[in-house]
């Protein structure tokens, strides 16, 4: 089981060459802050903020009540610091991947995704339907692609580059009628979400965002790692691997490779402590190989064992 373990060095980094979502009400809106007012330069390419003296129009809606500056959503967002990292530049190797619709995206902070596979699980049970996220981390950049974009009359409203929770890893905007208020969906998150350290904060918003929940539990500082005593592993392709497509997810053991098919089914062997991982192509193939697993046995709806 060790042997294989170089072959999974190669995590996906969150990407911050996505373009900035454009109008529409859904969980994609960017309505997390009121604007403050401030410019911004694009030169050469790259982004550049150049805050000015004006102040925030009243409530800054990812921090605390009472912030309405710049400085003071930013102190705001220092207190959620973790690990030594700084706000949407924490690396990818920090952070554990999760499924998510915006590029780039799907990494939480290790206890918030762990809380988020029990809450997805429990969800599954309660509403009868995947917990989708649609945006979990987000890079500096990337929120600096939203800001401008506010600031130009393009994009919906931004939170400030350097205070939004997703910089931290710890929000989530989900998905699966969540974004709906009034559905059964968002009131089962609303009643069920705490219990799980998942406090839906969009509710009190200066905009209110259905979709929007943070993970408010503080950190404890990093997990320890649960001893690998099955040999196995569930792993994700990141490319197009030939007759079965790209998002091929398989529970691959010594001889054995079993296609997964549901999110439900990798949240519970997640949850259960089986490592998860996200490899390319080459990486996953290897894997395989590592594992005497013949190329013949990768397959839709898989279900492979050789003694």
């Amino acid at each position: 089981m060790w042997s294989v373990r170089a072959t999974l060095d190669h995590m996906c980094a969150p990407d911050s060459s996505a373009p900035v979502p454009q109008g529409g009400r859904s969980a994609l809106d960017r309505r997390t802050l009121l604007a403050a007012g401030t410019g911004a330069l694009v030169l050469g390419g790259a982004s550049v903020l150049r805050p000015a003296s004006a102040r925030a129009a009243t409530l800054l809606g990812e921090t605390t009540a009472g912030v309405d500056t710049i400085a003071e959503a930013l102190a705001a967002a220092a207190t959620e610091a973790w690990g030594g990292h700084q706000n949407g530049r924490v690396p990818s190797s920090a952070l554990v991947p999760v499924t998510a619709s915006v590029a780039g995206s799907g990494f939480l902070r290790d206890d918030a995704a762990r809380q988020f596979l029990a809450l997805s699980v429990a969800f599954r049970a309660g509403v009868g339907r995947t917990l989708a996220i649609t945006e979990g981390y987000r890079s500096y950049d990337r929120q600096v692609q939203y800001w401008n974009a506010y600031q130009a009359g393009k994009g919906n409203l931004a939170a400030y580059p350097g205070t939004s929770n997703h910089g931290w890893g710890i929000s989530c905007d989900f998905g699966s009628g969540v974004e709906t208020y009034g559905s059964a969906a968002k009131r089962w998150m609303d009643a069920n979400a705490p219990a799980y350290g998942w406090s839906p904060t969009g509710n009190g918003f200066s905009q209110r965002e259905a979709w929007h929940f943070d993970f408010v539990t503080p950190w404890a500082g990093p997990q320890p790692v649960v001893a690998e005593r099955t040999g196995l592993l569930v792993v994700r392709c990141t490319e197009t691997l030939d007759g079965v497509g790209a998002g091929y997810v398989a529970l691959l053991g010594m001889r054995s490779l079993r296609h997964l098919t549901s999110h439900e089914q990798i949240n519970a062997l997640r949850l259960a402590g089986v490592p998860f991982h996200e490899v390319p192509r080459s990486s996953f193939l290897g894997v395989m190989d590592a594992l005497s697993i013949p190329r013949s046995a990768l397959a839709g709806n898989a279900d492979h064992w050789r003694p």
